[in-house]
């Protein structure tokens, strides 16, 4: 009972830390009207209201019905301030091609605006003035959640399929994009600038995937920031979620085409341009661009952090009122001087205090802006969503967990039937464990439910980021639902514990010892005790995250509720590891019983699977404990997450005082022209004058030149130093599956990491100090637990797996499996083309191509410290080498580890302790080596399909090729590798050959020619013999022609045989051999060749020679006379007779 009370004291509580935040729109829904939206016309009546921008604020609008647009007179909704509730329902048929730009269903969405689950679909296309374009929104300010957009949205700069842009207080949500969006600057499948936060958003449509003449518009030209990107003349900054960004990208997804072949500049997967934060992002889609192209993002711009040193200025303050001293004593000398020379003597005057006032103005705008200009964002809704991330692949593992416990029971209940067949377990000890037995399938199936109601509840929460009405109660009840699911799991540990021990028991005189029963007792009660204090601290947690986030309307007490965060998280941490620390105690108890186990009999030997599968849960749970502790700790210890904003008053306020000062130096010039006839007293006041110009002039020369320095010097990489969590020039834990096709700097995660020197270096500056001319560029970028698995393909130089071109900043713990090659160029490397920056803790396997400079971490790199490879170079002319191609003479290397059988580490060389060689086995008992490394094998795809993922040992073989889909006309083949001696994973691409129509035995005129359908590799050749035979009583001879077939990929042969004639002007009768003998044959003529078909590999034929026209009249003549002979020969005895008789 009070149990209960507590829980429901605590829901109390926590409804009303809620309530402190739904408080000012509850009231303001008690005094104004809802709007019902049915009809398309309701819709235009809502946009014509919406002119006032106050009219709609503390409204709530429900769209209650699909509506159709087509064919509506509908102008976008002016400006938003209210409610929108789409409750899942659709507006089509947006058409917006006519004249206006900040364009969408909305125009603005004000700061206080929501709008929530609703569906648009349309076309957003205007004829001119096309900037600021959104499916959705033109700008939004406000927050958008569960909305999506599906069509077409094309124009000019900030082009966006949700949003145009989404400045700095805007959150959009769990939105999806489909379609096509297009433009020249700012292109993004959600936003075309994100200042603002984007959270667990999809885009699946294609982004400037068709080539765009982006041309230079004098009229256009922002005159302001003259080279700023939109006034490029191509495209830049398209991305497949955000086209640019300086506030926060979390948990995204781009599934959908960006670029256009080797058209663009900044293109990324996620981002084209990126300067704020970025994590847990990922793209499977294929990336298209000429420079600065990545399969996450375009281009990394650092935080770059402007320091003054207020020194000099002070100095330069005092040679001025040093100066002006001296001109007023010059002054009062000269004053029966020419007017000229007052005036100039005045001018002079005048210009020093304009420099002074200048001076002070700068000052104290450079103060107020740090003051008060500087804005933070704190958004809790990107660390819950970074949280749910963090837990899925957790509650995965819960679920692997209980199916084996499941698998537990079971072999319990063997154990139970084993011991009762062999009379070793008494009617009174089964009855007892039949009782535990049942009672742990009871507690599994409570664990089950309430671990789906987790899944449950952590979806929900998902889905409701960014309201903040529903983010605290779906916080409380994922926290709660983890409490109860862990009380569950304690009472299945419990029950399987008591089971265990029965049936253990059972055994008699061979069971525990009672050092073991103590250490099982310890072990069990270590695992309920950390299970308890989990169950405990989980809604501690909750409920701390809750008052953190009503806090933010409450400044006052934000620091106690982020304490109680941290107090929570380290609570429940610490149960965690107590939980894991026990589990791994009963693991290794359930170990030393296997010696028990052996001994015999059947229930000791239907125990041992028990043991073994109890061995493996323990092992299991251990494991989940650890990663929870981390996650929650690492969730308490989360610093705020800050994007400043910038100014450009004190770039102005800086130039004016240039000019001062160069007007100043050419009074200067002036007045010495005037003062040289003039008296002794003058010329020495104007010596005293010149020599302080000159201390001005050295002075301001330090300052301008910064003693001697390069502008490179300015620049101060501090990325090395910066903490694992950052801000701004941050990008983590983003995965690239897709293909990433470029001319330079090209890379599976980021295309280049470098500062913008092109387009207004200013937008990005944090300025810390007062203004002055004595300053420094402190510059951090980092990239840090990243996967590339896509292939990389460069055109010219900088082709990385990670990064393509590092001018500076940090990758660590990253990895590359992907291809990376340059077809035209030198610097391709496994993690970075070139590095000028570090890379530490980073993972490669892949294969690399290009010509000088290959390597497996880095093409050319500096700083390279505890990296791993296994890489093969398929292509490379100088500078190879498994670690790097070459390394900077300032740099580091240390503890870099490869294995390769022909590759040295650096330029051909290895260095013991800097870059070694290593065997496979070795490399892979590295600390942290991640699983996709260790892991070598062969994918056979053939048409975009997997055939088979074959696995294989390093240095060794597969068995056996997988069989080929057949392909009608076509012959098909595995690529020719040695398939005995393998050391690389790879994808092989089935190689389809269409069928050859004919094959011949050469020459330009050949004897035999085949005429059928063959595969590639078939072959004909023939023999010829001279051959004679009988048929009928006649006797013939000639040359008998045997042809052979032999094709490898076809079982049956069915072909017809051209043989050409020996003499074309004679008839030949065709004859074929088979087991019968020679036989005459049909045959067809086709101009000088004899056809003959064929159903076998081998036909042997001969052709003989018939009888000509002048032989067949010679032979009729012959018998014509023969019978004219005989004819008279026998008249002649005729007559002869007849003589005789008369006589």
């Amino acid at each position: 009972m009070k149990q209960k009370a507590s829980k429901f004291l605590s829901l109390l509580l926590a409804a009303f830390l809620l309530l402190s935040l739904m408080a000012p729109a509850a009231l303001a829904a008690e005094n104004t009207n809802t709007v019902y939206l049915r009809t398309a016309e309701d819709l235009i009546n809502l946009s014509q209201n919406c002119t006032l921008d106050s009219w709609s604020q503390e409204k709530t609008v429900y769209l209650e019905a699909d509506i159709d647009l087509s064919g509506a007179d509908f102008a976008p909704i002016p400006t938003f301030g209210g409610t929108f509730e789409g409750q899942g329902h659709t507006i089509s048929g947006l058409s917006l091609t006519g004249s206006g730009n900040v364009r969408g269903l909305f125009r603005y969405i004000q700061p206080s605006g929501a709008v929530r689950d609703l569906h648009v679909s349309g076309t957003i296309s205007p004829s001119d003035r096309k900037n600021t374009l959104g499916g959705l929104v033109g700008e939004n300010q406000g927050t958008i959640t569960n909305c999506s957009f599906s069509g077409t949205v094309s124009g000019a700069d900030s082009i966006g399929g949700i949003a145009g842009i989404n400045e700095a207080q805007g959150q959009i949500i769990n939105c999806t994009f489909s379609g096509s969006a297009t433009g020249e600057h700012y292109v993004g499948g959600i936003a075309g600038q994100n200042y603002g936060s984007i959270i667990q958003c999809e885009n699946n449509g294609s982004i400037n995937t068709t080539e765009v003449d982006a041309e230079l518009d004098l009229d256009a030209i922002n005159r302001e920031q003259l080279n700023a990107a939109e006034n490029v003349p191509v495209c830049t900054d398209i991305g497949g979620v955000a086209g640019y960004s300086t506030g926060i990208l979390q948990s995204c997804v781009n599934t959908g085409a960006v670029g256009y072949a080797h058209v663009g500049y900044n293109i990324g997967g996620i981002v084209g341009r990126q300067s704020g934060y970025l994590n847990g992002c990922a793209n499977s889609g294929t990336i298209l661009g000429r420079k600065d192209v990545g399969g996450i993002a375009g281009q990394l711009v650092p935080e770059v952090r402007l320091l003054y040193n207020e020194g000099l200025v002070g100095d330069l303050l005092d040679e001025l009122d040093v100066l002006r001293g001296l001109i007023d004593q010059t002054g009062d000398d000269v004053r029966v001087a020419s007017d000229e020379f007052s005036e100039r003597m005045q001018a002079i005057s005048d210009r020093a205090g304009e420099a002074q006032e200048a001076m002070s103005d700068l000052m104290d705008s450079t103060t107020d802006w740090a003051n008060e200009n500087i804005d933070e964002i704190n958004d809790l809704s990107a660390r819950l969503s970074w949280l749910t991330d963090e837990t899925a692949p957790i509650l995965d593992d819960t679920s692997d967990v209980l199916d084996l416990a499941e698998e537990l029971a079971g072999q319990l209940n063997d154990v139970l039937d084993e011991g009762r067949a062999a009379g070793e377990i008494g009617a009174d000890t089964a009855a007892e464990a039949e009782h535990a037995i049942q009672a742990l399938r009871s507690s599994l199936r409570q664990a089950r439910a309430s671990r789906d109601q987790l899944q449950s509840a952590m979806d929900h929460l998902k889905q409701v980021l960014g309201r903040g009405e529903d983010t605290g109660p779906a916080v409380e009840a994922f926290f709660e639902a983890f409490s109860v699911f862990a009380e569950d799991c304690s009472g299945a540990a419990g029950a399987a514990a008591q089971a265990l021990r029965i049936l253990w028991d059972a055994r008699g005189p061979e069971g525990m010892t009672e050092e073991q029963r103590e250490a099982w007792d310890s072990a069990l009660a270590g695992v309920q005790s950390g299970l308890a204090q989990a169950a405990s601290a989980l809604p501690e947690l909750g409920k701390a995250l809750v008052r953190l986030a009503d806090s933010l309307t409450h400044p006052e007490e934000f620091g106690t509720a982020l304490e109680d965060v941290k107090g929570a998280g380290s609570s429940l941490a610490a149960a965690l590891r107590s939980l894991a620390d026990a589990t791994k105690e009963g693991q290794d108890t359930v170990g030393s019983l296997r010696e028990l186990l052996e001994q015999g009999g059947n229930v000791g030997n239907a125990l041992e699977k028990v043991g073994n599968t109890a061995e493996e849960i323990l092992g299991q749970t251990a494991g989940i404990g650890r990663d929870l502790a981390d996650t929650v700790e690492e969730l308490s210890e989360m610093p705020t997450i800050t994007v400043q904003p910038i100014s450009s008053e004190i770039q102005e306020q800086g130039n004016a005082l240039g000019d001062i000062f160069s007007n100043l130096l050419d009074d200067g010039d002036a007045l010495q022209e005037s003062m040289s006839s003039s008296t002794d007293i003058l010329l020495d006041d104007l010596d005293a004058i010149i020599e302080q110009f000159g201390v001005i002039t050295d002075l301001l020369r330090d300052i301008l030149d910064g003693s001697g320095e390069e502008v490179e010097d300015r620049f101060e990489d501090v990325s090395d130093e910066a903490p694992e969590t950052t801000d701004t020039g941050y990008l983590s834990n983003a995965r690239n599956d897709g293909t990433v096709e470029g001319d330079v700097n090209v890379a599976g995660i980021v295309g280049s990491m470098a500062i913008e020197y092109d387009f207004d270096p200013e937008d990005d500056l944090i300025q810390e100090g007062d203004r002055s001319l004595d300053f420094r560029y402190q510059t951090k970028a980092v990239v840090d637990s990243c996967i590339n698995t896509g292939a990389i393909t460069g055109k010219q130089d900088y082709a990385g797996g990670i990064v393509g071109l590092m001018d500076l900043g940090r990758v660590g713990n990253c990895e590359n499996y992907g291809t990376v090659s340059s077809s035209n160029g030198d610097y391709v490397g496994g993690i970075a083309g070139a590095s000028w920056g570090s890379i530490r803790d980073s993972w490669v396997k892949c294969r690399l191509a290009g010509g000088d400079y290959v390597g497996g971490v880095a093409g050319l790199g500096a700083t390279l410290v505890n990296c791993h490879t296994l890489v093969t170079i398929d292509e490379g002319s100088a500078y190879l080498g498994a670690v790097a191609g070459d390394v900077d003479s300032d740099g580091t290397v240390s503890g870099n580890t490869f294995t390769s059988e022909s590759l040295g580490a650096l330029d051909g060389i290895s260095y013991a302790g800097k870059a070694e060689p290593v065997d496979f086995d070795t490399l892979c008992s590295t600390e942290g080596v991640p699983e996709l490394f260790s892991q070598l094998e062969l994918t056979f795809v053939a048409d975009g399909v997997t055939v088979a993922v074959v696995p294989f040992q390093y240095g060794k073989g597969i068995e056996a090729l997988p069989e080929i889909p057949a392909k009608k006309g076509y012959s098909a083949s595995w690529p020719d590798l040695d398939y005995t001696h393998l050391t690389a994973s790879r994808t092989l691409e089935a190689e389809y050959t269409p069928y050859t129509s004919a094959l011949t035995d050469g020459g330009e005129l050949p004897e035999i020619l085949v005429d059928g359908s063959f595969s590639s590799r078939a072959q004909v050749s023939h023999t010829t013999e001279e051959v004679a035979w009988t048929d009928g009583g006649a006797e013939y001879a000639g040359t008998a022609y045997t042809v052979t077939v032999e094709d490898p990929d076809l079982e049956q042969a069915a072909y017809t045989v051209h043989c050409r004639l020996p003499d074309p002007g004679k008839r030949y009768d065709l004859w074929v051999l088979s087991e019968d003998g020679w036989t005459k044959t049909d045959a067809r003529l086709d101009g000088q060749y004899l056809l003959l078909e064929s159903q076998t590999g081998t036909v042997t034929f001969c052709l003989t020679e018939r009888a000509g026209p002048l032989a067949v009249v010679i032979l009729a003549v012959g018998f014509a006379g023969l019978l004219i002979g005989f004819c008279w020969l026998i008249r002649w005895r005729r007559k002869g007779t007849a003589a005789g008789r008369k006589h």
